[in-house]
Order: C-alpha cells, then structure tokens, then sequence
C-alpha cells in the first residue's frame, strides 16, 4: 500500500517582503512512499529512492545524500528510529525546477519531514513540522507556503537564549553525515517549540502568477552573498511602506494595479542581485500596467533568476514579451501560468485492510486520532494571549484544573450577584473554516456571552472556552483563542481556563465547534436590569449601530449565497474591496464598557441584546407585560450587506426583523429626561446611537415595527 505526500512549490521575497511573505504555488513535489516488510534493505537507511522530474540526472539517489531522505532520519532519529523500514521505497515526481526561486528545496525540506512522520509513525502536528522545517531552513516564508498554502505572511520568534543556540546549530550538524562512513549513534538535537509564525493573508481570485524560468540556476549561497550586511533607514522605511500596502492590496476583490504594481517595488534584495542575472533591471523595467493591461507587479521569485509577474489578463503577452527580453540577454526560458496552492502540503494514506496478515501494531491514544503533544504545543502557544486578559482579581494564567477571581481583589467589598451566561457561534464557523480565518470567530465567542451579561447590568469577570474538533490543528486553534484573548481584552474579562477536545468520527477534518461561558458580578445594592417596575409609556428606545452580521442568521445567510451561485471567495456584491466571506466575519460588536459606564450612572431602565430572533423576539424580552415596544424602522441606517440579503433572499419584512440585527446590536429603554446624558455617554465611548422608537400600552403584539418599507 502507497501513501502519497504533495508539497506545493512556492514564490518568496514577493516585491518588498523579503525573507517575511510567501506564495504557495500549484505546481507540486509528490512522493509515493511504500513500505515492504523485509529482515534487510541492500539500500542506504533501507530506502530505495527512485525519481522522475527536473535535473534528474543530477538528484542523488541515495538516502544518506538525498536532502528529502536525509530530512527524513532527521526527524526519524530525534524521535529515536535511526533508520527507515525495511524496505521503504520513495518515488519521486517533482516538477519544480531546481534552483530557480521556485522554493524546490522548501517543497524537499517540508516532503522530507512529512515522510518521516509518516515512516515513523509519530502523529506531528504541522505546527510542530514547522519547527523541523525551520531547523534546516531558516528562512520562514518558503516553508510556511510549502506547508499551509496560501498567501502567507512569517516571522521567527524570540527564543530563550537555550533554544536560540539550539536553533543556530549548522545545518551540517542538524543532518550529519556518518563520520568516518558509521554512523556515530547520536541523536541530533530536537527543535526548540515553536521557532516560528505565520498568517495567511486574503488573496484575489483575480489573480494568476506568470513564473518566467531561465534556465539556469541561481545558488542561493550566492544570492545571499551579494547582499549587504547593513541596510540604511530610508530604505528600510521604503521596503515598509509598500510591505504594509501589498500585503492588504493583493486580496482586494478588484486589485488595483497603481497600487500594487508600486507597492512590489523593493530595495532589499532586488538592486543587488542584478549582476547575478543579466539583464535584471531592464527586464523588470520593460512591462507596466500601462504598457501590458492586466499586469498587476513584478518581481524576482525568491533569489531568482525565476521572474514572478502577476496578472488578471493578458497572460501569454507578458509572458512573451518577457522571454523575448531573456532572448536578447542569450537566455532562454520556459514560462508556466499557475494559481495559489491554498491548502498547502497533503498526505493521502490508504486504507487499512482487516485481511492484513501483519501482526497488529501497538495501538497509542496518538494512533487513535488524540495528540497529547498537540494539546500540549497549543497551551504553550496561547499562555502569552490569555496572561494579556488578566484583571484585578484574575491573573489570565491557564493550566490549572479551575479558573479562579477574586471577588475582593475585583473592586467587590460584600458578596455580589453573580450572573453566568453560556452560548456558541453558530454557523458562522463554516465560513471561518472556508477562509482559513479563525481569529474573529473567537472575539464572536466572547461578544456573543458578555453582551448577555451586561444587560442585566453585570461587569463580565471570567470567561471559559470549549473549542472541540477531530483532529487539532495548532496553528487555527491559536488563532482563534488569540481571537478569544481579543474580546476578553475589550471586555476587561479574564480568560481564567478553557478545555480543548479532540474527537475523531464526530467531527469533519478540518472542522471545530466552539462554545464559551462568561462570569459577571453586579454589586449588592445595584439595580438588577430590566428594571421593568420602572418602565413606563413614554420611555425612549435608543439603539446602538450593529457592525454586520453578528453571529446570528448564517444558516439562511450561506442558503442566500448558494442559491445566488456565489462562492465565500467572490466580491462581496455590496462591498467594494472585500470578498464575501472575509466581509462575513466581521465580528460581533462588544458593547460592555459603553453601557458600564451608562448603567452606573443610573441612566438606563433596560436592554435588548439583537441576537437570533432578531428585533421582534429580543427588544420584548427586557419589557414588562403591560408595555410595548414601539419601533420606527426609518430610523436608523440599515447597513448594505442586510439590503442585499432581504432583496437576494426575497425575505418579506417580518422574516427580516425576526432573523437579522438589521443594524441595531442594542436596544435600551431610557427614561425620556435621560435620553440625552444617555447619548452622550454612548457616544463618547465611540457607539453610533440611534432615537427609534419609544414604549406604548400592549395590546396585542409585543414589538411593532412601523415603515418598514424603509427597508426596501
């Protein structure tokens, strides 16, 4: 049986981002690995390497030499297995060019720690790949293209002055060779945790990649060479400036070509590798938007000579003109039009037959599906987000079998009311899944819970999260509790502790669920909201502005989508600029500090939290029996994205109102002498606030929304 291992090519150093962005690139390194029981392999390390693709004639064949193979006993040996099995075989398919920018060695760096984990059995994460990649490759942005796709933006981490000598070991000693032809018997040194980190950045599917390759290649020993060991601050600021633009601009739904073509201008690594391929500048200088409509930039592909030029049209224009330039220098070239590799490396295992007449394996929790050492790399990873939550009271350590606070440290002298609160996300994960973004849905997780406390006037203090999946990918689990810390932030709660779970068969790879509970206090004596004794005919509704969606209404919202034919990756149809799905996860608003601030001066009688059930089935909830609320829909601005789910899904008014914020994210009731100080409070904390409506006798329907062809 074969298992099949595919690592993307990739594109770094794009325009100003040296050695910070990559590109993953659909042009793929593949190994088929089959492993055949016997008592001994003639081969090096037991393993028979056979291989087709580019420069075959000059790939070593022998485990001991091959940069794949000898990354592979790298990983095996520090886990303790000095050899392959006997026998493993590696064939290798690898279309990449070798030596031409196109991140060849990257993609054998990144396949070579995928066959060792696999070989051996030892149930890695990526996140922990990437510390074994980055032992040999330190250059971060190749290899986090290589291993998670996408357009991806790195950096390496501060290590302790330990991990730090471990990481500046040569890569001669990381990938020994045997002394003397025998092998010495050491265990190489493991990766420090953690070495590394990265972002993925939105791309427009508007976008293609023209790869110019020359043929011949470019050492990167000499690449790195030619380069200076200090840059000056102007150029420095130069390389900034533009980094900070492209990185945005390429993931514009309609990329702008000004824009983008001046921001991959670079300073850094370009001006002096010139001498390395003849004819650099001029070639580069040769092709504009004006000149070639379509063009968006160009630039080297990492050290070169591969020219990278991006476009929406006009491929094999520029793509001429450009080895017709390389033809005038004596070059020639090949081109190749390719597409962001968005899901970066895979691993395809087969199957395991019940027939098999090989003794069964010794079964481990990590075989089952359940990494230990995952959940153990991800507490690591989150301690610094969850120690910035901390408060009087709460220091925001985890790793405890509880969260505490202490109420007295808290600012609470006699014993409080204390008021829980617990929900999820909904839905709305099935776009961050879509988009590889999984930040926001985590300030969602907190929004949703703290937003519930405070309308009944409590002060958020705590807060747990459960975030549960089939397999646990570190590095999107970080993202979102880093998106959790967020929104305890903004709430001044503590994030005091949280449990991860992974359960195989329960959930899709790829896929998690998340719920959160909040802990709040209101102090003794303190009004306890609604304070429905209080309210009378005549009192105004304010309304605070929503910013979206929320977290309320995915499921009609991805039908509307659907039935639209559009994918989360297309324009969003009422936001220039952004793609759908990125648009989607605007995060819910945390109101907590603004109505804090309101509530202690006395100056509100009650609230409405807008999440499901829209306006109709929340604004009633804070009201007495005898009250109704009274609702003007042309007063507030509905936002653009409501307008165009109403009129894509053809939803009649009252299923708008009882399904969507339509803008208002809190509805308070205010006596009407307050109105004022109210507004002002509100606003001074930053919140768009809104005079809709006012409390009426009920005589029948709880909430009435009056002109709601304002909606139209």
């Amino acid at each position: 049986m074969t298992t099949h291992i595919r690592v993307p090519c990739s594109s770094a150093n794009i325009g100003p981002g040296f050695d910070v962005i990559g590109l993953a690139l659909n042009l793929f390194l593949e190994l088929e690995v089959t492993v055949t029981r016997k008592e001994s392999s003639e081969h090096s390390l037991n393993c028979k390497i056979t291989y087709e693709g580019d420069s075959a004639e000059n790939v070593p064949l022998v485990a001991a030499d091959n940069l794949i193979t000898r990354t592979a006993i790298y990983v095996l040996r520090c886990h303790g297995i000095r050899e392959f099995p006997a026998e493993t075989h590696v064939h290798v398919k690898n279309p990449i060019p070798l030596g031409r920018g196109l991140g060849s060695s990257a993609s054998a760096i990144v396949a070579g720690v995928h066959l060792g984990n696999e070989v051996g059995k030892l149930q890695l994460s990526k996140a922990r790949m990437l510390d074994y990649c980055l032992m040999e490759e330190r250059h971060p942005d190749n290899i986090a293209a290589a291993l998670y796709g996408g357009f991806v933006g790195t950096y390496l981490n501060d290590l302790s002055p330990e991990d730090t000598e471990r990481l500046e070991i040569p890569r001669s000693e990381i990938l020994p060779q045997p002394a003397g032809g025998i092998d010495t018997g050491l265990r190489p040194p493991e990766p420090p945790l953690n070495i590394g980190h990265y972002t993925k950045f939105d791309w427009s599917p508007a976008i293609k990649c023209i790869c110019v390759i020359p043929q011949f290649e470019v050492a990167t020993a000499d690449a790195r060479a030619v380069l200076p060991e200090m840059y000056s601050r102007k150029d420095a600021i130069f390389n900034m400036q533009r980094l900070a633009v492209l990185a945005t601009a390429l993931g514009q739904a309609t990329p702008n070509p000004d824009l983008i073509f001046t921001a991959m201008q670079d300073k850094f690594h370009q001006p002096y590798r010139k001498g390395l391929i003849p004819g650099l500048t001029e070639i580069l200088a040769s092709v504009t938007p004006q000149t070639f409509p379509g063009l968006l930039g160009i630039c080297l592909s990492g050290a070169g000579p591969t020219i990278l030029a991006l476009a929406t049209e006009n491929f094999d224009a520029i793509a001429n003109h450009l080895v017709e330039q390389f033809k005038k220098e004596g070059i020639t070239c090949d081109w190749k039009l390719l597409e962001p590799a968005q899901e970066g490396s895979s691993v395809t295992r087969p199957t395991t037959s019940s027939t098999d007449s090989n003794p069964a394996e010794a079964l481990t929790y990590a075989s089952s599906g359940v990494s230990i050492d995952a959940g153990n790399q991800l507490v690591k990873r989150i301690k610094a987000s969850t120690a910035s939550t901390r408060r009087p009271g709460a220091d925001g350590e985890i790793g405890g079998f509880g969260g505490l606070v202490d109420l007295s440290a808290a600012g609470y002298t006699e014993p409080p009311i204390l008021v829980g609160a617990i929900d999820g996300i909904g839905t709305k994960v099935k776009i961050a899944f879509e988009m590889g973004k999984h930040d926001t849905v985590g300030i969602d997780l907190v929004a949703m819970n703290v937003n519930d406390l405070v309308v009944q006037g409590a002060e958020p203090l705590m807060f747990l999260d459960y975030y549960a999946c089939s397999k646990l990918d570190v590095e999107s689990a970080a993202k979102f509790v880093e998106g959790v810390a967020h929104g305890c932030r903004q709430s001044k709660c503590a994030l005091v502790g949280g449990e991860t779970a992974e359960m195989p068969g329960i959930y899709k790879e790829g896929e998690y669920d998340a719920g959160g509970a909040a802990i709040g206090a209101i102090k003794k004596g303190a009004t306890i909201l609604p304070d429905t004794a209080s309210m009378r005919e005549g009192d105004v509704l304010l309304a605070l502005a929503s910013d979206g969606c929320h977290s309320n209404g995915f499921s009609l919202i991805r039908r509307i989508i659907e039935r639209q034919g559009l994918s989360f990756h297309d324009p969003a149809p009422w936001s220039e600029g952004q793609n759908i799905g990125t648009a989607l996860l605007a995060p819910t608003r945390i109101y907590v500090q603004p109505l804090l601030a309101a509530t202690k001066l006395n100056l509100i009688k009650g609230m409405a939290h807008i999440t499901g059930g829209g306006l109709l089935e929340n604004i009633p909830r804070m009201l007495p029996k005898t009250l109704a609320a009274e609702v003007d829909a042309k007063c507030w601005k509905v936002p653009e994205v409501f307008r165009w789910l109403k009129s894509a899904g053809n939803l009649d008014d009252t299923e708008f109102a009882r399904t969507f914020n339509t803008g208002l994210g809190m509805v308070l009731v205010v006596d009407h002498h307050n109105v004022r100080a109210a507004t002002e409070i509100l606003q001074e904390w930053g919140e768009t606030v809104y005079n809709v409506g006012r409390l009426v006798t009920r005589t029948e329907a709880d909430c009435i929304v009056q002109n709601m062809d304002a909606w139209k």
